[in-house]
């Protein structure tokens, strides 16, 4: 988590000088190619990429080469679908060959995300998130300083999540096998076969989930024009992100903790861990959140500039559902580790419904753009908590199934 913290300083630490050198539809233009993105790397490895934190030794190699195959595959066939529809005249917003390298990178970062967490080398995953901002920071800050256009934070992106994929290859070069039957193309129906239940349970669940996410920024860029959105995704950079990273960190160093002591059936440890995690998140977060929102109207003209004063409100509407999603957020794979992916499907189908009836009474009803951002807050916070209760309810019930087995 440090080193993970540590790379989001760095990204941090640069956004200054973007929001002075790149225009807000900028902003606008690479929070949609991001919400894309982060919508379509859910279902990169078909979920399947789960399965490397309980795949027993003998069967690694095979996994790995399996999925690092498929994420290919399906990076070219989501590539060539959107290439398709910029064919019919639907306006993507962005060039696919660039979301392409994008999502096939950001594919072999999660694989080797998951082995890492495996083996609890978080070192290495650590310099992995690290590598990929290091990168895109100096990318980001050569186009800055050169000459600043509407693409260039898309490019700088890409370009960081290519040198961590590449990070990512080396690491598993050894266990890498093209050659053998799991790793060829036509090993690969066998392969999704053999997990269908991900496919067909988890997979949607998670594609809902992700849709949910996008949502809002697909909504304000289309429903109030580039420049909001580009205001929208400064705060969304500035806060959402760091949260986001450190979230993302915590819940892989959360699911590796945790998956032991479910395979050894220790559930009651289990559910003290989500306890701790969730009680010392919450106190974190709370206090983080009071002392946010009281420097905001200062901070935030200082670091960024002028020009950026709907940023500052939509930030002290955002700043509670932001820590609202530190607590809730780490704990986020406690379903997936008890492998209940039917619950944790009807909670993402949940979140996507949630979601899209606040953004149909949005549209409907014209309302403006800080009371959608305040009921997409409201929605984070309350799903989030359902989410925590119903962790807590399924590990209950784990333990006393337990404890009558034993008796």
């Amino acid at each position: 988590m440090s080193g993970t913290a540590g790379a989001q300083a760095l990204g941090l630490l640069i956004l200054p000088i973007l929001a002075r050198a790149f225009a807000p539809e900028a902003f606008g233009v690479f929070q949609l190619y991001l919400s894309f993105l982060i919508f379509c790397t859910v279902g990169i490895a078909l979920r399947i990429e789960l399965t490397l934190v309980t795949v027993d030794e003998e069967n690694l190699r095979s996994q790995l080469t399996s999925l690092f195959t498929l994420v290919v595959i399906t990076g070219l066939g989501v590539s060539a679908i959107l290439s398709f529809l910029n064919v019919v005249g639907v306006n993507i917003g962005f060039p696919i060959w660039l979301f392409g390298l994008g999502l096939v990178s950001n594919g072999i970062i999660q694989i080797t995300s998951y082995k890492l967490i495996r083996d609890q080398d978080f070192n290495r995953l650590a310099a992995l998130k690290f590598g990929q901002v290091g990168i895109y920071a100096i990318v980001a800050l050569a186009i800055a300083y050169s000459s600043p256009s509407v693409l260039g934070i898309i490019v700088a992106d890409v370009t960081g999540r290519l040198g961590a994929a590449t990070f990512g290859i080396f690491l598993n070069r050894r266990e890498i096998d093209l050659k053998a039957d799991t790793g060829a193309l036509k090993g690969l129906p066998r392969f999704v076969r053999k997990h269908w239940e991900l496919l067909v349970v988890s997979l949607p669940g998670a594609m809902a989930n992700s849709a949910g996410a996008m949502l809002t920024p697909f909504m304000i860029f289309h429903l109030y024009g580039a420049t909001q959105a580009g205001q929208f995704s400064l705060v969304d950079r500035a806060m959402g992100v760091p949260v986001a990273m450190i979230v993302s960190a915590g819940s892989q160093v959360f699911l590796g903790r945790i998956t032991v002591k479910i395979r050894a059936q220790d559930y009651r440890t289990a559910l003290h861990i989500l306890f701790r995690i969730v009680g010392i998140s919450a106190l974190v977060a709370g206090f983080g959140a009071v002392i946010v929102r009281l420097i905001l109207p200062y901070a935030f003209p200082l670091l960024f500039g002028q020009g950026w004063e709907m940023a500052i409100l939509l930030s002290s509407i955002l700043v509670f559902g932001y820590a609202a999603a530190f607590v809730t957020g780490i704990v986020n794979q406690t379903l997936i580790a008890l492998r209940e992916f039917r619950w944790q499907a009807i909670w993402d189908m949940g979140w996507l419904g949630a979601m899209g009836s606040a953004w149909f009474l949005v549209a409907t009803f014209n309302l403006s753009i800080y009371t959608a951002v305040s009921l997409h807050a409201l929605v984070v916070t309350l799903l989030g908590f359902i989410f925590v209760f119903l962790c807590v309810a399924k590990l209950r019930g784990a333990v006393a199934t337990k404890e009558m087995s034993d008796i």
